[in-house]
């Protein structure tokens, strides 16, 4: 399979294939309710949260992946301080798993965030998001805590962006 992935300003993605991606991920897969992903998953938001990164299939044009960064100061921040970025709803559809598209995505979001010389990349996945968590780990992020969010229990990571 052959991925290409971009920033929205390049790549087109509609707001109903941001949703579907989002539900089937995490609604689907039993992270968040449909009354949730309702408010959460609103395209409008998510795009406002920051910069979207978003992967297409080659072959069949298909909306497979996605990321956010979200900027210092923005108002989506939840954790990061100062000149630290967050990396927010990263999503593979279960079709594409496992070719390296999820590794692709935060390459392109750490990369972007380097680029903008911000320090720190900060991000959160569910305990029970045990593939995700191996991901980050090997891409040298570092679990720096836990938190509580809508009543559902996160582990932190954080990767230093300074060198």
């Amino acid at each position: 399979m052959e991925f290409i992935t971009d920033r929205t300003d390049n790549l087109t993605v509609s707001d109903k294939e941001i949703f579907g991606l989002l539900s089937k991920v995490y609604v689907e897969a039993g992270f968040a309710s449909a009354e949730v992903a309702k408010t959460i998953f609103d395209p409008v938001k998510v795009r406002a949260r920051g910069l979207l990164f978003a992967s297409r299939e080659v072959t069949e044009d298909r909306f497979c992946g996605m990321v956010i960064v979200v900027p210092p100061k923005s108002q989506a921040i939840v954790r990061a301080v100062d000149n630290e970025c967050e990396m927010h709803l990263l999503g593979v559809d279960p079709k594409y798993r496992q070719h390296g598209l999820g590794r692709q995505l935060v390459q392109k979001a750490t990369e972007f965030a380097k680029n903008n010389n911000w320090s720190k990349m900060v991000l959160w996945t569910q305990k029970p998001m045990k593939a995700a968590q191996n991901l980050y780990e090997s891409l040298g992020f570092i679990r720096t805590g836990e938190m509580l969010r809508n009543d559902i229990e996160f582990f932190v990571y954080e990767k230093d962006l300074s060198f």
